[in-house]
Order: structure tokens, then sequence, then C-alpha cells
């Protein structure tokens, strides 16, 4: 019973960290922003999630907007007015494995 536990274990322990290593984090990036142009009708959600990806939680990105733009809770945004949008980070794993090749 100890060594079909320790089994379970080990395959569930292996599992989960090889989640954590293979899942790239994905980030906003604040420095590099896109400028939009706000039309009539755009909301702060629906502008995050046009700009936003399935990796990224779009409550994420609703709160990253506010904050680059200083909005409160009410955040009416009025056409023809810019607004910026934080753009997505995504590791590069080719650099790391370029640096690693060069340094063998």
């Amino acid at each position: 019973m100890k060594r079909d536990f320790l089994i379970v274990f080990s395959m569930f322990l292996t599992l989960t960290i090889g989640y954590f290593v293979n899942t790239p984090t994905i980030e906003l990036d604040t420095h590099n922003v896109r400028t939009v142009t706000v039309k009539a009708g755009d909301t702060v959600w629906g502008l995050a999630t046009k700009h936003s990806n399935s990796n990224i939680d779009v409550r994420e990105m609703v709160h990253a907007v506010k904050a680059l733009n200083q909005l409160d809770e009410t955040a009416n945004l009025e056409p023809g007015s810019t607004i910026k949008i934080p753009t997505i980070k995504t590791p590069n794993h080719k650099i790391s494995v370029d640096y690693l090749a060069q340094n063998e």
C-alpha cells in the first residue's frame, strides 16, 4: 500500500513539475503599449477583450488598461480620445537555448 502511494505521488509530482517547467509565462508589458483611438460604444472591457488572447485573463488586461490610463471605476471613454493598451510579453525560449549553446 505504501509503495503504491509513493508511485502515485511520484507521478503526480513529476506531472506538476513538468507542467510548470514547460508552460510559458505570459505577462502584460506596460512599457510597450499600443495607442488606441476610442470609438463610439467602446468600453474598457471591450477593448481589453479585443487586444487580449486566450492565455491572458481579460480581468488582468482591464486592470492594466485602467492603471495605465489612470481610469477610475466609472471609466467613461470619450470617442476620439486615445488610451494606452499594454502588449503581451511571451518568453523567447530561443534566446536562452542560443545562450546555452554559445556557453557550453
